[in-house]
């Protein structure tokens, strides 16, 4: 008789886990192994938490009906579509319709391209200075009370260093950078074994509606944290902090600057 080897755990089968998708068996193998692993099994109910918000906000939509000249105009387009497939293309048919609904749709799109360059520019600024041994800032922190005004002046806001000593991390410095359609600013905390975070400040991006942080995984294995306001879009980065470990250090900034 054979005995059964058991399967590695994989990605594949947490995120399955997560989506209630994996067998009886394969589910007791992975809550033995997350068992041990507390900071995965938060990652894991984190994930599943927004997953449940997600259907308890949208799922009453799959099972309206959707207008049939929308749904007429998206057959000749497409041929026949699951209903899914309808649904999703829905929210293109009516901005092309010209309606209200598609005044509603349009800004989420525009957000979600917006947020996503200004995320790629946080992630090139924090891929490329904070490895420098010698010249990770501009600035240092220990000038902070010149640093910050200087930055404030040129980014016609006031500029401010959250404090992260809860967090482990000190302030080492900042830096002018180039933004989208003027300067942007890049500050930088380093912790105990010399991890890096930094805070960029982007004034060209602008959203009075949009203060929640939300989470991006950039280019680099750069994990950030972002949100908008009607000031200035702010990026908290790091590719030395996986998202759990990095979520309450930006929680902590956007928390100090929103208040």
């Amino acid at each position: 008789m054979k005995m059964r080897v058991a399967q590695p755990i994989t990605e594949t089968d947490l995120q399955a886990y997560v989506d209630r998708r994996l067998t009886d068996a394969r589910r007791a193998e992975v809550e033995a192994w997350l068992a041990p692993r507390s900071d995965e099994a938060a990652r894991l109910a984190a994930y599943r938490e927004i997953g449940e918000r997600c259907r308890a906000a949208y799922d009453g939509v799959m099972s309206e009906p959707i207008p049939a000249p929308l749904e007429e105009a998206w057959r000749r387009r497409a041929g026949r579509p699951g209903r899914r497939a309808a649904v999703i293309a829905l929210a293109f048919l009516i901005g092309a319709a010209g309606g209200t609904a598609g005044v509603r749709w349009m800004p989420d799109f525009a957000l979600s391209s917006t947020a996503s360059a200004m995320v790629s520019e946080a992630a090139a600024a924090h891929r490329l200075y904070a490895p420098e041994v010698n010249h990770p800032v501009e600035v240092q922190g220990v000038r902070r009370e010149e640093l910050l005004p200087w930055l404030s002046a040129r980014l016609e806001m006031p500029v401010s260093a959250p404090d992260l000593a809860a967090s482990g991390l000190s302030f080492i410095g900042g830096r002018l950078l180039p933004g989208e359609a003027g300067p942007a600013a890049l500050l930088m905390y380093e912790g105990p074994a010399g991890q890096r975070v930094t805070l960029y400040w982007a004034p060209d991006y602008r959203n009075p509606s949009e203060t929640g942080l939300r989470y991006m995984q950039a280019q680099g294995n750069v994990a950030a944290f972002y949100w908008i306001d009607e000031e200035c879009g702010y990026v908290v980065a790091s590719a030395d902090y996986r998202e759990h470990e990095l979520r309450p250090i930006a929680a902590a900034m956007h928390s100090q600057i929103e208040h």
